[in-house]
């Protein structure tokens, strides 16, 4: 008989701390974050809607230039539950239904949060008790 001694690696605990909005705003969706504007052009929601993947553009490069290149992408994830927004290396989410909500015109925003890896208390305290 063979024992699986293998523990999973990607069970690890997240913390969603709210950061932004998106909007709808003359057909593309802006995406407010504490740091930056982006948006993903109008002529990309459907490629979106669709599960392909969209690239996001920050705001203050395209009003400098039309030829500005993407700064990340935005996906819906495998589950169908969220919007994934990678900007920068950065990871953002949104939830699905809200994104649908406000495409539709049914909401004013979706919200966006950005996922923080909680650390174990056992290990920040045996990390405290080191450094004492």
């Amino acid at each position: 008989m063979v024992k699986n001694t293998m523990t999973p690696t990607t069970n690890t605990a997240v913390k969603f701390e709210h950061i932004g909005a998106a909007r709808l705003y003359n057909g593309s969706v802006r995406i407010d974050i504490k740091t930056m504007q982006a948006v993903i052009p109008a002529g990309e929601i459907r490629r979106l809607e669709e599960r392909w993947p969209a690239p996001v553009y920050d705001i203050s490069e395209v009003m400098k230039s039309a030829d500005a290149a993407p700064v990340g992408k935005a996906w819906i994830t495998r589950s169908g539950k969220a919007v994934m927004i990678s900007i920068n290396d950065v990871q953002y989410v949104s939830p699905l239904a809200q994104v649908k909500g406000m495409l539709k015109g049914e909401r004013k925003y979706a919200n966006v949060s950005m996922m923080r890896e909680v650390q174990p208390v056992a290990a920040t305290t045996q990390q405290t008790e080191a450094a004492a």
